[in-house]
């Protein structure tokens, strides 16, 4: 029992190691879904930040593309632009005096990004393949992408690349050449609804980084927190599963020390009956014997002894010892219990039964109807079910002597379904009260005096058969009777 109840607790420590494991993988899968998703959001927020900035570059330049550029004082920041001397208006001087100077949508958006970084640091320039300003000049990634556009593959790209040190997220978008863009670049080669410029804006993603790490550590702190609870849970849970298969360990050793001990007064209970089958098994081969030894001691006293009467008088005794000898046989070791499992046919163990108490039912004038038809083996400790056979058998004979029934009679019916084989011990001893019917098997419940019984005996049959025998053991008033039923597996597992 206890090695039973070691394995259940490894394998309810097994199973909780599985979900502690399997649980374990969820969560760190989960956790790393949400860190990725987490690093997706802030790189898509620079992105978007990217292409906020493309639009609002796009809408300045479209603004002053517009209006064909706008002019300002020249000062040192915003000299005349060198790269527009073939534009005729491109310095003016006003009626009071004053000096103007053109400025085009791409000197406008370079100087606005390199003065106004705007937010994270964000810069751009418009660019191109075939430049009006050498400062324009694209570098290699802005190259590769303007021949994109160029064979118009797409419209837009975007990477995120390091640079410096520093990690940024490049984008870029091709510009389509508009009327308002001829002014400053027709004399190019460039054409209505050309794709061979584009706005460039840089960010730099230390500012994301530093927001993305600040909520992947709280995400961390989260999962953390709630998987230490979660491990605590299962460690609670597991504890007090534990304890309460080692309480249900103790109250089944308590239980089976208990039966051991009714088991034994059993025992000898039954062993005291066995005595009293003895007896009447000896009565009549004893009186037998003492009567040819009165015999002999007459004819010595009358001198009538010879050799032919002494030999029949020794021969008798010698008859009368055997069949003493054959009735210690039977009993001899009875109720010894057999360690190991031995396949038996059930009419043997029940015939090896009568055998004991045959004549005290002979006795008491009652008969024995037995119907044998089942013949299979079943792999059974025969002991145990001999003392219970021997159990229902002397209930039996009890409730009929108390009744004082005429035409007494015990029938014995061994047969077989699929699955059972079933003995049927039934009696005409006028049934059970419907009253205590369901008591009978309780401990210590007796209907007999205190002399006669200690109530241990159909408990113990149930014991037998239901745990030790894995069998069921009921019973039923039929035909003005009791009748105690008996199934036991053909296969006991």
């Amino acid at each position: 029992m206890k090695k039973i109840f070691e394995r259940k607790i490894e394998k309810l420590k097994n199973y909780y190691i599985g979900i502690l494991i399997i649980s374990t993988f969820i969560i760190v899968l989960s956790l790393g879904w949400n860190i990725y998703n987490e690093s997706q959001h802030y790189k898509n927020a620079a992105l978007e930040h990217a292409k906020n900035s493309f639009i609002k570059n796009i809408m300045f330049r479209d603004w002053v593309a517009s209006h064909g550029g706008v002019y300002v004082f020249p000062t040192k920041r915003t000299p005349p632009n060198p790269y527009l001397f073939h534009v005729k208006d491109r310095d003016l001087i006003t009626t009071g005096g004053k000096k103007l100077t053109l400025m085009n949508p791409s000197y406008t958006i370079r100087q606005l990004m390199e003065e106004h970084k705007g937010m994270y640091g964000a810069k751009g320039h418009i660019t191109s393949l075939k430049l009006l300003n050498p400062k324009n000049k694209p570098n290699n990634w802005e190259k590769k992408a303007l021949k994109i556009f160029e064979k118009g593959k797409k419209k837009e790209l975007y990477e995120f690349l390091s640079k410096d040190g520093e990690e940024y997220v490049f984008y870029m978008k091709a510009l389509s050449t508009k009327q308002s863009c001829l002014k400053c670049h027709e004399h190019q080669g460039f054409k209505l609804g050309d794709t061979k410029s584009g706005i460039f804006i840089s960010i730099p993603m230390k500012k994301y980084y530093d927001d993305m790490y600040s909520a992947i550590y709280d995400i961390i702190t989260i999962y953390l927190i709630f998987y230490i609870i979660g491990i605590a849970c299962l460690i609670y849970i597991y504890k007090n599963l534990k304890a309460s298969l080692l309480r249900q360990e103790k109250l089944i050793e308590e239980n089976r020390k208990k039966d051991e001990i009714m088991l034994a007064q059993s025992r000898h209970a039954a062993m005291g009956e066995m005595i009293s089958m003895i007896a009447h098994q000896w009565r009549q081969p004893i009186a037998v014997i003492a009567m040819w030894a009165n015999n002999i001691v007459a004819d010595v006293d009358m001198d009538e002894m010879n050799s032919k009467n002494f030999k029949d008088y020794a021969d008798n005794i010698v008859n009368q010892t055997k069949h003493l000898s054959s009735t210690i046989d039977d009993f001899r070791n009875f109720f010894k219990p057999n360690k190991e499992k031995e396949n038996i046919v059930l009419k043997d163990i029940m015939e090896e039964c009568l055998a004991v108490v045959n004549k005290s039912l002979e006795n008491n004038n009652i008969q024995v109807e037995k119907n044998y038809k089942s013949q299979n083996k079943i792999k059974i400790h025969s002991r145990e079910l001999v003392q219970v056979y021997i159990n229902l058998i002397k209930n039996a004979k009890d409730a009929l002597i108390e009744n004082n029934i005429k035409n007494a009679k015990i029938t014995i019916n061994i047969y077989e379904d699929n699955d059972n084989i079933i003995t049927e011990i039934r009696d005409n001893a006028k049934g059970i009260d419907e009253d205590i019917i369901l008591k009978i098997f309780e401990p210590y419940f007796t209907t007999k005096s205190v002399q006669s019984g200690t109530g241990l005996g159909l408990y113990i049959s149930k014991i037998i058969v239901e745990k030790h025998l894995h069998g069921i053991i009921g019973v039923d008033n039929i035909n003005n009777g009791a009748c105690f039923t008996i199934l036991l597996p053909k296969e006991n597992k």
